[in-house]
């Protein structure tokens, strides 16, 4: 197994296929390079946003080129959680189409990375793959607008919509932070904490997903699939469970969507359907639950190291 870790530089020849992983350093990011490392027949190539920025067709070329054979799969996680149309736009849109256009003139596959933010929230049971999306948000819109993008120029390609990731060492977008840690940072500072009793989601634990994703491309599945943790839960009661697999007592109120800030809007309720995975015979990663506790035995590993 080879691993080139988020350069550029060309990669010695090695048996067993190739994928580049775009946005290594990010949550997902990380938690594909770490899963693709322990599958045989992979080499794994990173790119963190200095190695290759997605939105310079120039950099793609010279990054995505360097490798000798080029990737027969790019993974795209990079993404931006903005409000701002264009940039979001240029990073969540133009990126994945422009890494589309380099994997369709190389015949390799693209997956890109997608989010529940594309659903507007009405609904009251799981969005199945079928379902119309209707963001709400620019950041949902751009996201949208990639996955538009990536069907029109390549037709090699998965997208993977993911809901509420959280793993240890959590999100750049949040400065290394996830929700899980968010709320144990607040719980151990004596703070009141009030969270959404009537929001509801699909939280998903980014080694899970990368597992699964993998699934997907050893299956060879293309199209779209919606990719969480089995099960779902208010904010509220992924709160609650935090704190009691953490022994944690604080002071935790149930709070409404309403009173939110307004932007950026967020979908009410995002629970993910699984159709394309149980049309493939690919389970659905574990219950939330059975994640979270992992999560927080692996965070408290990597406190006393």
């Amino acid at each position: 197994m080879t691993i080139t870790a988020l350069a550029t530089t060309r990669a010695k020849p090695a048996a067993g296929r190739a994928v580049a992983i775009v946005g290594a350093s990010g949550q997902l990011g990380r938690a594909l390079v770490a899963e693709f490392a322990t599958r045989p027949g992979w080499r794994v190539h990173a790119f963190d946003h200095a190695a290759l920025e997605i939105t310079e067709r120039e950099q793609i070329a010279r990054a995505l080129g360097a490798l000798d054979p080029p990737p027969e799969v790019v993974i795209n996680t990079a993404f931006v959680y903005k409000e701002e149309p264009e940039l979001a736009l240029r990073v969540n849109a133009l990126g994945p189409a422009l890494l589309a256009e380099w994997c369709a003139a190389h015949d390799a596959m693209l997956v890109q990375i997608s989010t529940d933010y594309v659903f507007d929230g009405q609904k009251r049971e799981p969005y199945l793959e079928t379902d119309c999306p209707r963001p709400l948000s620019v950041y949902g819109a751009s996201k949208l607008a990639g996955e538009h993008l990536v069907r029109a120029i390549t037709p090699r390609h998965l997208i993977v919509r993911v809901s509420s990731l959280f793993d240890v060492g959590g999100s750049r977008s949040r400065g290394g932070a996830s929700f899980p840690s968010i709320m144990l940072d607040l719980a151990r500072r004596g703070q009141t904490i009030t969270v959404p009793e009537d929001q509801f989601h699909s939280p998903t634990y980014a080694p899970d997903a990368a597992t699964t994703i993998a699934q997907l491309l050893e299956a060879g599945v293309t199209g779209l699939a919606h990719v969480s943790n089995a099960g779902w839960c208010s904010w509220y009661e992924f709160a609650g469970a935090i704190f009691a697999l953490a022994g944690l007592q604080p002071d935790l109120r149930p709070g409404r969507f309403a009173d939110l800030p307004p932007r950026p809007a967020r979908p009410q309720y995002s629970v993910l359907a699984h159709g394309t995975l149980r049309a493939a015979g690919i389970p659905a990663p574990r219950p939330w639950p059975e994640a979270l506790r992992d999560y927080l035995e692996r965070l408290s590993q990597s406190k006393r190291s």
